[in-house]
Parts: structure tokens; sequence; C-alpha cells
């Protein structure tokens, strides 16, 4: 795979929520996201699983976490409010294979005591409780979310809620990325850094069958938290998603 892409370089990514200047919002956006609130986040649910919060300025938010295989919460077009309260009530929780699952829950974010946060997460109509967790920024250390913080080679678990399996994925210096699934899969994307805060954008197309998404290409959103990555690539009628969890 490494004759796939050239110039890579390594390094890992500095700060704990957002970096440098916030990208303006237009007045009539519904989101009225606080420039402190996006972020990386680490932190628990009340049931003890470690949980990783990522807010974006467009108010898109992923929690990454187990409930023990992997899980993966995406909201959009979360709206927050002055007070720095968050509400994402387009918000689909996904468990994925082999006990693969979808659900649509609420996600309510408190950014109002920053630099710490809370949440509640609810399933209505689901007779379930609400999850609860809490958060404080990510101390990452190195860089800003430049491309050489996110370059390297990774291995790791990729899945979907139709298959998991291990997976390599090399990352250039200029963003092009390309690596493969047990099973034969192979894929090929690109990533660029997010302005202002610790993150990146990423679209994945893959190929062939045994894939996560096969011949599908998805987009979404990628973290490093020292030499791990984390990417969530929801399909855009949100019926699946595909997420990597891998380190260097």
């Amino acid at each position: 795979m490494r004759k796939m892409l050239v110039s890579v370089g390594c390094s890992v990514v500095l700060c704990a929520c957002s970096t440098g200047s916030a990208p303006p919002l237009p007045a009539q956006s519904a989101t009225n996201l606080l420039v402190s609130s996006a972020g990386v986040y680490s932190g628990v649910f009340s049931t003890n699983v470690p949980v990783t919060l990522l807010s974006l300025y467009n108010g898109s938010a992923y929690l990454f976490y187990q409930r023990p295989v992997a899980a993966v919460i995406v909201v959009t077009n979360g709206q927050q409010t002055g007070n720095g309260q968050f509400t994402g009530t387009a918000a689909t929780q996904y468990t994925l294979a082999p006990n693969a699952a979808a659900s649509p829950v609420q996600v309510q974010i408190d950014f109002s005591r920053s630099p710490n946060v809370s949440g509640t997460i609810t399933a209505p109509g689901s007779g379930t409780a609400p999850m609860t967790f809490s958060a404080a920024p990510k101390p990452m250390l190195g860089q800003g979310p430049g491309l050489a913080a996110i370059a390297g080679e990774y291995n790791g678990q990729m899945g979907s809620m139709q298959s998991t399996g291990s997976a390599q994925m090399l990352i250039a210096g200029d963003g092009l990325l390309a690596g493969s699934m047990s099973g034969g899969c192979e894929f090929r994307g690109k990533v660029t850094p997010d302005s202002g805060v610790n993150a990146y954008s990423a679209s994945v197309t893959f190929s062939g069958t045994g894939c996560a998404a096969p011949n599908t290409t998805v987009t979404g959103s990628a973290l490093v938290d020292e030499s791990r990555l984390l990417i969530a690539l929801p399909k855009p009628d949100r019926s699946d998603v595909v997420v990597f969890d891998g380190t260097k």
C-alpha cells in the first residue's frame, strides 16, 4: 500500500478545542454555534463508557464510543442558543456490525460551563433511559490540524452496519488517502483541514465487494488524537455510516 501514495509526513495535533480564527457564520445561520464550542472533547458516559465528541461550526457533531462494539452518534443541523445550549434533533445512533442498528435520537449538549461540557442522548418513544455524559477539551499535543498532523499509515478497524474488519489506511502529505480492508476491499479518498478547529473533512470512495460501503462515496469528518485516527462517514440518506478507528 505504500506504493499508492508518497510524501507522507508524520506529526501530531496541538490544541484542545478551536485553533486559529473561526470561520464567519452567515447572518441567517440556523446553528448560532458559539466559537468556543467547536472542538474535540474527551469524556465518559454515565455507563462508564469512554466517549470522544467532535463538534463543528456547521452544527454537526460526532460522538465516538464502544457499546461494546463500535458505535457513533451523528448529529446534523444542530442549533445552539446564545446561552450555550446545543440541540440536535436530526441525529442518528449507529451500532456497527455484527450487532447492527440505527435509530433516531435527540442530542442535547450544554456548553455554558466551558471548557467542560455535559450532554444527554434521548431516544424518543423507545422506553430506554437517556444516556448522559460529561467531557472536557482534549489535551492534544503537537501542532494544529494541518495535513502534516494527519499524514501517516494507520492500522485498525473499519466497519459499517453491513460489515466490520481490519483495515489499513495511508494518508499522504497532500491529503490523498488509500487503503484496504480484510476481504480484499480497496478504497481511496481525501482529507482536508477544517478551518479553526482540530478536525478534517473526509471523503472516501469504496470499490468492489466486501467493503463497508460497496461502490459508494461517503463524506464526513475525521480527527487525530495523538496517534489515533477516528473517521465517521455517514451515507447521504443516513441509512448507514462508515467508521474507521486506527493508530499509527
